[in-house]
C-alpha cells in the first residue's frame, strides 16, 4: 500500500505530466498520447511534494513506502510520488521518463495501480501498463479525472530502468 495519507530532487530523465482537467498527458511541454509503458513500481518513491508555477518541483522522499517523512515547514506541501516510466515506442532514445506529481486524482490512480501490482505479486517483474482514460470524479468542492490504468503483462526490468532508478537518486 502506498503511503499518501500523512517530499528537493530533480531527475536527469525527462518527465511526463498527467493533465487531470483533460485526462491527457504531456512530455516536456509537448502533447503525448500515453499508450503502454513499463512502470517501475519496484522503485516508486512517495513523499511530500510542492509544485509552484515557474519553479522546479520540490520533493522530500519518505524513508520507506510504509513510513511517511515529517511534513516540511511552509505552505503548499502535499503527498505525492515519483516513478520512472519506460517506453521506447513513445519516448524514443530517451526511453525513461519520470512522472512525479502531488495531484489528488493522479495519486488516486497510482494508488489503484500499485494495489493491483501488489496483489499480482510477480516477484522481480514489472508491469506493462496501459492508460485507459480518465474517470471524472468529484473531490470536495471540485472535480478531477482519475487516470485509469490496466496491467497488460509482466516483463523483466529493462536495463534502462535499472540505470535510471528513482531509488538510486538522492532524496
Amino acid at each position: 500500500m502506498l503511503n499518501f495519507n500523512s517530499g528537493s530532487n530533480s531527475s536527469s530523465n525527462g518527465y511526463v505530466r498527467y493533465m487531470a482537467s483533460t485526462a491527457s498527458w504531456q512530455t516536456e511541454g509537448e502533447k503525448l498520447e500515453m499508450k503502454q509503458a513499463v512502470y517501475d513500481l519496484k522503485t516508486i518513491k512517495t513523499g511530500w511534494m510542492r509544485i509552484q508555477l515557474g519553479e522546479a518541483p520540490e520533493f522530500i522522499a519518505d524513508p520507506s513506502l510504509e513510513q511517511a517523512a515529517s511534513k516540511p515547514d511552509g505552505e503548499d506541501w502535499k503527498r505525492g510520488f515519483k516513478v520512472n516510466i519506460f517506453s521506447k515506442a513513445m519516448f524514443g532514445d530517451d526511453a525513461v521518463k519520470e512522472w512525479g506529481t502531488n495531484s489528488t486524482g493522479a495519486c488516486m490512480g497510482m494508488q489503484q495501480l500499485y494495489s493491483d501490482y501488489e496483489e499480482a505479486n510477480k516477484g522481480d517483474q514489472l508491469p506493462v501498463v496501459s492508460f485507459e482514460g480518465g474517470n471524472p470524479t468529484k473531490i470536495g468542492k471540485g472535480s478531477t479525472n482519475v487516470p485509469i490504468f490496466k496491467i497488460i503483462k509482466w516483463i523483466d526490468s529493462p536495463a534502462e530502468l535499472q540505470e535510471n532508478s528513482v531509488a538510486a537518486s538522492p532524496s
